[in-house]
């Protein structure tokens, strides 16, 4: 196992819970997710410090309500 920071398309998509490589390059190009590109080999690169990010970016406040027993 690589001990690199760098996670491809494909490996990022895993980590963000099963999202396909095409997914994560959609998100990274309409700029919600922050990608690398490296050399003219159209290879993208993220971290899961930037996939963390994207998920709380998405987050939305939730309310968590308990019920009452009479």
């Amino acid at each position: 196992m690589s001990t690199s920071p760098w996670r491809t398309a494909a490996e990022a998509g895993r980590y963000l819970g099963n999202r396909s490589k095409r997914f994560v390059i959609r998100e990274i190009t309409a700029g919600r997710l922050r990608g690398a590109r490296i050399g003219g080999r159209r290879e993208v690169l993220t971290c899961d410090d930037w996939c963390d990010q994207w998920v709380l970016d998405q987050a939305r406040p939730a309310l968590v309500t308990t019920r009452r027993r009479g």
